[in-house]
């Protein structure tokens, strides 16, 4: 995590050289917000470097030692250091500003885990289904399934034919309705005999169709 700060840092400082400021900014780059908040965070570096600046008066420190509690125990000499050295107001600065930046990008990362996590437990609980077709065809030399579900391919589904006479094929689904039918000998179009329902395909022919459901 340290490393990272640095990193930044150096981002935000212009201490990177030309290639390491590339990568960084790429992988920075995939996130638009990141990006847009990154650019904020400069200008506003910008703005803090180029502001007038007023030196203290020379009551200053005593007044602010005279106003603090007498449990604080503060030296005048790191009092004094801490509000007039210009050089760590702007590497406080600068550091906050990339702790900001840092734990923006932190966050974005893990909500991207969180969303594949979510994304994975989705399809482990069973958002697909195993479906069985059946055709009864003993003469036919090949018989495929086509359907919605693969673009009406003739090659993608072969099923396999049984000593009865039935070629059968096993395939996963998400529950819906689709419209399939049965090719045989990579040639005639066969509808199921055995479909739950069936409606026109435009051609003259009906397609045979199946409801798909988790229960």
């Amino acid at each position: 995590m340290d490393k990272n700060i640095d990193i930044i840092h150096k981002l935000i400082d212009g201490e990177l050289s030309p290639e390491e400021e590339k990568a960084v900014l790429m992988s920075i780059d995939t996130e638009p917000s990141l990006k847009n908040e990154l650019n904020l965070l400069r200008k506003t570096l910008h703005i803090v470097e180029n502001c007038d600046r007023k030196s203290a008066p020379a009551s200053f420190t005593s007044e602010v030692i005279r106003e603090l509690k007498p449990h604080a125990r503060l030296k005048r000499a790191g009092l004094r250091g801490f509000f007039l050295r210009e050089r760590v107001f702007r590497w406080n600065m600068a550091a906050a500003m990339a702790a900001m930046l840092f734990v923006v990008i932190l966050g974005a990362g893990i909500l991207h885990i969180q969303k594949k996590d979510n994304l994975s437990s989705s399809l482990n609980r069973g958002t697909m289904v195993t479906v069985r077709f059946n055709f009864y065809s003993p003469d036919a030399k090949s018989v495929s399934l086509a359907g919605d579900f693969n673009k009406w391919s003739i090659n993608e589904y072969p099923m396999k034919k049984h000593t009865n006479g039935v070629w059968t094929i096993e395939i996963p689904l998400t529950p819906r309705t689709y419209s399939y039918m049965y090719v045989i000998d990579e040639k005639v179009w066969a509808a199921d005999p055995k479909a739950d329902l069936y409606h026109d395909d435009g051609f003259g022919s009906k397609n045979s169709v199946v409801r798909v459901s988790t229960s």
